[in-house]
């Protein structure tokens, strides 16, 4: 994955709509801009993610985290 780069992820998180979220991707982790305030998040490279930062749900960071990789595989 190229490191310092920003992009932009749509998704459907359990309890909200539709959304996109501003990733920023640095060094190992993955900064993402939601409604309610940046959450960090780490790919633990077994297809789960670990809450760094921020209040959510481990669903929630999963599939914030499978659509991060699914933008990486386009």
């Amino acid at each position: 994955m190229e490191l310092h780069s920003k992009f932009m992820i749509s998704l459907t998180v359990p309890g909200d709509s539709d959304q996109q979220y501003k990733v920023t991707h640095q060094d190992e982790t993955f900064a993402v801009e939601t409604g309610s305030g940046t959450i960090t998040l780490i790919n633990n490279g077994d297809n789960s993610w670990s809450i760094v930062t921020g209040d959510i749900s481990q669903e929630s960071a999963n599939i914030i985290g499978q659509a991060i990789e699914d933008h990486f595989q386009k």
